[in-house]
């Protein structure tokens, strides 16, 4: 019988946080029906948490396929009504898949929940809730500086606001990204031309764009995220952002 909720996990050179991040799906008081997709199948870490977790399925891929295409591998399998896209770094309580599945059902006009986003120290990440532009992104890079900086890095993460109810936004983060299944298989998930970095932003413009439901950030619904960014920390990395941008404004538009 298909599970009400289903979850992918893409695994690529993941440490041991990945057996913390499963080992909150399995304490879940929901049933959830578990994938993990293997872009780095030279290691054995697929093989350790088959073994941990026997009823999770694993999809084996050629090499490093990328975070959006790795998970949408996942999209001939889902028999789901919601699906959990989460990275191997976000620990959450047994309780939230439940809640998050209850609020959907209850809300049927909503076609992402994203929860607020919590440091290992309890305190908020402050990620991005606006489509992305220029000034934005000008914002991230240089908030260090303050003034005007910090005051559009914070307009773009709503930090600048006492969020205490769920309320729409534009952008759902790609490391918890809880999603109304019928709404990811009609959208064939998320662009493939975007390698790593800005797939969540278009996956959010388009549902928006195409009026498939609201995205709702609901502050009760909390998670833990280690992100050590070691991406963006490498030149590599940097790169890789900075075309994703580009690829991201090529496809919608240049905007302020």
């Amino acid at each position: 019988m298909p599970s009400l909720l289903s979850a992918c996990v893409v695994l690529y050179h993941c440490g041991d946080e990945v057996f913390d991040a499963l080992r909150c799906v399995e304490n879940s008081s929901a049933e959830v029906t578990v994938y993990l997709c293997d872009n780095s199948p030279e290691e054995l870490t697929a093989d350790r948490l088959q073994w941990t977790f026997p009823g999770v399925t694993v999809l084996p891929q050629q090499g490093n396929i990328g975070f959006g295409r790795a998970n949408n591998a996942v999209l001939p399998h889902l028999q789901s009504k919601y699906h959990l896209i989460m990275n191997p770094d976000v620990t959450f309580p047994p309780d939230l898949l439940s809640r998050m599945t209850a609020y959907m059902e209850a809300h049927p006009n909503i076609a992402i929940l994203t929860p607020r986003v919590l440091n290992e120290d309890g305190s908020e990440q402050f990620l991005p809730k606006k489509r992305i532009s220029v000034h934005y992104l000008l914002g991230g890079l240089l908030e260090s500086r303050g003034g005007i900086f910090r005051r559009w890095r914070e307009e773009f993460t709503l930090a600048d606001m006492d969020v205490r109810s769920p309320i729409p936004v534009e952008f759902a983060t790609g490391c918890f990204l809880f999603i109304r299944t019928s709404v990811f298989l009609r959208l064939k998930g998320f662009d493939p031309r975007f390698f790593l970095y800005q797939e969540d932003s278009d996956l959010s413009r388009r549902i928006l764009d195409q009026n498939l439901g609201s995205i709702v950030y609901h502050p009760d619904m909390q998670v833990t995220h280690r992100w050590a960014r070691e991406n963006t920390r490498t030149m590599k990395g940097r790169l890789r952002q900075i075309h994703s941008v580009f690829k991201y404004f090529r496809k919608w538009g240049i905007t302020w």
